[in-house]
């Protein structure tokens, strides 16, 4: 058994709301962290939040940026005030941020946004990796079940 050669990606990053932060969002992150040297993670602002989903985060953003920046698999986060919608202006964000590669869920794979950023990331030398999604978790469903928690039974 020899060294393991070093991942193919120095500096890696990905840009995320992480409301609600579950299991899904931590075993992206830990699946990017193995893909590269050092993972920079972009929370998405409350403002962006409200920009791109048309709806507010439940956890704030300082609390949010708190909460990634505390995983061990995290080694550094900052607020990302854009949205990924507004493809120049998130390449030009990404490119500015010092990343050689960037970690995609799957799920987004053929959006109309990564078909856009992916050419514009990738003729500034940027690489996308496409990450599995965790079915069946998401903020989105928490938010839901949270709804119906203390409903009755419908019996």
């Amino acid at each position: 058994p020899g060294a393991s050669s070093p991942p193919a990606i120095r500096i890696g990053g990905t840009v995320g709301c992480f409301d609600l932060l579950h299991v899904g969002h931590l075993r992206f992150l830990q699946a990017a962290r193995n893909g590269c040297a050092t993972l920079k993670v972009g929370v998405c602002s409350d403002h962006g939040a409200w920009r791109s989903k048309q709806c507010r985060p439940t956890i704030p953003q300082e609390q949010r940026l708190e909460l990634i920046r505390g995983l061990a698999c995290v080694d550094d986060a900052c607020l990302f005030d854009g949205t990924l919608a507004e493809t120049q202006a998130a390449a030009d964000w990404i490119a500015a941020w010092g990343v050689d590669g960037i970690f995609v869920s799957e799920d987004w794979a053929g959006s109309p946004r990564w078909l856009a950023l992916e050419p514009l990331l990738g003729a500034r030398g940027i690489r996308c990796v496409w990450l599995p999604y965790t079915g069946g978790v998401s903020s989105t469903l928490i938010r839901a079940q949270l709804k119906t928690a203390d409903q009755p039974d419908a019996a």
